[in-house]
């Protein structure tokens, strides 16, 4: 009896400490947002931090390389999931198209892209919208950085994914597509 005991202790012990197998699938954590009752997947590759809210930020560089006044390092690119909530209250429109406008104001001009996304029933998303644009540049030094914004509402609370990275840079497509993919991860708690 008691070696089997041992045996069974061991063989436990050896699979806890094994670890997966080179190759093996690991499952993917979600990133859970139990304010407001929701998770999302990480983005593969990006590092992921919360903000003083407690909402997600990613980056697809170490954070050691992040630069004062939010610039980016060279191929750095970041996303901020934001709370309506959260948010000093804006006078004006509260939809999220009044949302929208309103973190448009600084774009450069000619370079804004708006469009309504369909409802996303698995994601229990009743609207979503997609804005693209360039920032203004106010001087020499300034980075310009090209934002993606995705605003949706879940249980009738209203939200953002805030994608930033520098302007011509060629991955910006591929950033564009897991700013995308981030959104449609969105599932209830």
């Amino acid at each position: 009896m008691q070696r089997l005991a041992f045996l069974s202790a061991v063989i436990g012990l050896s699979l806890l400490c094994s670890g997966p197998e080179v190759g093996a699938a690991t499952q993917v954590r979600r990133v859970l947002i139990r304010t407001y009752q929701f998770s999302v997947l990480p983005m593969p590759g990006w590092r992921t931090g919360t903000d003083k809210d407690g909402m997600p930020i990613f980056v697809n560089f170490p954070w050691s390389k992040m630069q004062p006044q939010l610039r980016l390092p060279k191929g750095g690119a970041i996303v901020n999931l934001v709370a309506w909530d959260s948010l000093l209250r804006r006078h004006g429109d509260e939809s999220l198209t009044g949302w929208a406008h309103l973190d448009a104001v600084n774009a450069e001009p000619g370079t804004v892209i708006s469009q309504n996304v369909d409802a996303l029933p698995p994601a229990e998303i009743a609207e979503a919208i997609l804005l693209s644009f360039d920032e203004a540049t106010f001087g020499p030094n300034d980075q310009q950085q090209h934002e993606m914004n995705a605003y949706w509402t879940f249980r009738l609370k209203k939200f953002s994914a805030h994608l930033s990275y520098i302007v011509g840079d060629p991955r910006g497509r591929e950033y564009e597509d897991a700013l995308r993919h981030l959104v449609l991860s969105v599932r209830p708690l």
